[in-house]
C-alpha cells in the first residue's frame, strides 16, 4: 500500500490549485455503440428523477455503484456547475448523499462536514479528530480520512486515522458513540483504516477492513464488524498469530441474503503459500466473521494488491457474480459460492509498469488497475489505467456471464476510482500520469458513447457521486462542485 498512500501525499503537495468551476469541453461519440441500448442489456430499476440518496461508498452495501432512479441522456447538455466548495486539503474518499444534505470526510485536514444539497452551504464541521498515524520506520504522517462516510438513519459514519470508528449525529455532528478498533501509532505499526464503511441496516452493523500506513511496516490484514447502535466491534484476522500481510484497504460488500461478505485484500509480506488470504477475494460469514471461502491471485509480482472493492451482482442466468480488479491489471470475476474454483472468467484492463516487471502497477501513475467495478444495465464496467494497446486508460462494457467486450470508451487520462451510474448515465474521472489535470465525463451508460466532458486543474482520486438530481466531483486538491442538469435537488 506505500506506493499509493505516500505517492498520493506528495503529488497532491506538488500539483497545483487552479481556482475556478471545472469547463465543459464539448461532446461527442466517442463510444463505439448504436444510439439505443445494445441488445441483451436490462435498464436499471425504476426511481426518482436523478436518483435518490447514495449514502455510502458505491451507493449500496452490494458495491455497484448503481443506484436506482431515472436520467435521460437527453438532458446531458443541460448539466453544469450549479456550485463549488472549497473543503481545503485533500480530497481522496466520495462524498455521500443523504436526503438534502451532502457529506464529506476530509484527508490531511481531517475534518468531516455536512454541507447544503442545494448551495454548498456547510451546515457543520468537525476538526477534532487526530490526522496522524506513525511506522516504526516511517514515522509519523497526516492521512486524515481516505475513507467515504456512509450515512443511515439520523447517524453519519466515519472511520477516523485515530483508529475510531465514529457513528456522528446527522444533525449536528455530534457524537453518538466512538469505538476504538484500530491502533495506528508505531507501537501498531500504524494500523489504518481506508476501508469506507459498509453499512448494513438489513445485519444491524457495519463493516470495514483494516490496512498498513507503510510497507515497511506492514499490519496482519482484520476485517470489523460493529454494531450501530452500541458501537461493540468483533474483528478477525487474517494471518495467523505473528503473521503480518492480507489487510484489507479496499471497501467490504455484503450479500445480506445469504449472510456474506466479500473483501479484496491486500499484498503478501510472506511466500504465497504461507498467506493463503492475501492478494485474494475472500467470502466470511456476516455473523462470526470466519472464512467461508477464498481465491487467490496466483501472480508472482510483488506488491499485487486487491486495492478494488468487490461488486456483487447477478448474470442474465441468475448466476451470482463478484468482480474485483488487482493492481497486476486484471479484473478477476468469480462465483460468489466457488471462489476456490477460480475465476469464471478475467479480463485485463491495463499494464503494469514497463520499468518494474516484477511489480504491480502503481495505480497513482496510471498503471493497473483499483477500480470498484460498476454493475447497471446489464452490463459490468471497469476500467483502469495504460491500456494494452497504448492509451491512458479506458473503461469497458462487458457481459456479465462471458466477459465478452460489448463497448469500450478511451479516456483521456487513467481512471482510479469507481464510476457512478443512475438511470443512462455513467460517470467517470481520469487524471493525467503527472495528477496535474482532470477531467469528469458523462457517458452513456448504454453503449459508452460521450455525453459530456468537464475539464479540472487537479488530478482526482475519489470517486464522483450522484443523487437527487447531483453529480458531485471532488478533486485531489478538496474542490467540490456539484454538477446539474434540468433536475434541480
Amino acid at each position: 500500500m506505500r506506493a499509493l498512500f505516500i505517492g498520493l501525499a506528495v503529488l497532491i503537495a506538488c500539483s497545483g490549485g487552479g481556482g475556478g468551476s471545472p469547463a465543459p469541453s464539448g461532446s461527442g461519440g466517442t463510444g463505439g455503440g448504436p444510439a439505443g441500448p445494445p441488445a441483451g442489456t436490462n435498464p436499471p430499476a425504476a426511481g426518482p428523477a436523478g436518483g435518490g440518496d447514495w449514502g455510502q461508498y458505491r451507493g449500496s452495501v452490494r458495491g455497484t455503484s448503481s443506484s436506482p432512479g431515472t436520467w435521460d441522456v437527453s438532458d446531458a447538455p443541460a448539466i453544469a456547475p450549479l456550485w463549488t466548495q472549497d473543503l481545503g486539503s485533500f480530497g481522496y474518499s466520495q462524498p455521500t448523499i443523504a436526503g438534502d444534505a451532502v457529506y464529506v470526510a476530509m484527508a490531511f485536514s481531517a475534518h468531516v462536514a455536512a454541507l447544503d444539497l442545494r448551495t454548498g452551504a456547510t451546515r457543520w464541521t468537525r476538526t477534532d479528530f487526530d490526522p496522524h498515524v506513525g511506522t516504526t520506520c516511517g514515522g509519523i504522517v497526516r492521512p486524515g480520512f481516505w475513507a467515504a462516510p456512509a450515512v443511515s438513519g439520523d447517524a453519519v459514519y466515519v472511520a477516523a486515522p485515530d483508529g475510531h470508528v465514529y457513528s456522528l449525529r446527522k444533525a449536528d455532528g455530534s457524537t453518538l458513540w466512538a469505538s476504538k478498533v484500530a491502533d495506528g501509532s508505531p507501537a501498531g505499526h500504524g494500523e489504518f483504516i481506508q476501508s469506507s464503511p459498509a453499512v448494513s441496516t438489513v445485519l444491524g452493523k457495519l463493516y470495514l477492513g483494516v490496512a498498513s500506513t507503510d510497507h515497511c511496516d506492514e499490519v496482519a490484514g482484520r476485517i470489523l464488524a460493529i454494531d450501530l447502535t452500541t458501537g461493540a466491534s468483533q474483528t478477525a484476522s487474517l494471518v495467523s498469530p505473528g503473521e503480518r500481510g492480507a489487510a484489507i484497504w479496499s471497501s467490504i460488500s455484503v450479500d445480506e441474503g445469504a449472510g456474506l461478505l466479500f473483501a479484496s485484500t491486500g499484498n503478501r509480506v510472506n511466500p504465497v503459500v504461507a498467506e493463503t488470504l492475501s492478494q485474494s477475494i475472500v467470502s466470511f460469514d456476516a455473523r462470526t466473521l470466519a472464512v467461508v471461502d477464498h481465491w487467490q491471485d496466483p501472480t508472482p509480482l510483488q506488491n499485487s494488491d486487491f486495492g478494488s472493492s468487490p461488486a456483487l451482482f447477478e448474470a442474465t442466468d441468475g448466476t451470482k457474480l463478484v468482480a474485483a480488479a488487482n493492481k497486476d491489471g486484471w479484473l478477476y470475476v468469480l462465483r460468489r459460492d466457488r471462489l476456490s474454483a477460480g475465476p469464471v472468467w478475467k479480463a485485463q484492463l491495463a499494464v503494469i509498469d514497463p520499468a518494474a516487471p516484477t511489480v504491480g502497477g502503481d495505480p497513482a501513475a496510471g498503471f493497473g488497475s483499483i477500480v470498484s467495478p460498476t454493475f447497471t444495465h446489464g452490463m459490468l464496467y471497469a476500467a483502469g489505467g495504460r491500456t494494452p494497446a497504448g492509451h491512458p486508460g479506458s473503461v469497458v462494457a462487458l457481459d456479465p456471464l462471458t466477459g465478452a467486450v460489448r463497448f469500450r470508451h478511451v479516456t483521456p487520462g487513467y481512471v482510479i476510482a469507481a464510476m457512478p451510474s443512475v438511470g443512462d448515465l455513467l460517470v467517470v474521472e481520469s487524471s493525467t500520469p503527472d495528477n496535474q489535470r482532470g477531467w469528469l465525463e458523462i457517458l452513456d451508460a448504454r453503449d459508452l458513447t460521450l455525453l459530456k466532458r468537464f475539464d479540472g486543474p487537479n488530478a482526482t482520486f475519489a470517486s464522483p457521486s450522484i443523487g437527487h438530481g447531483l453529480i458531485l466531483w471532488m478533486d485531489s486538491v478538496g474542490r467540490l462542485t456539484a454538477l446539474a442538469g434540468s433536475v434541480k435537488p
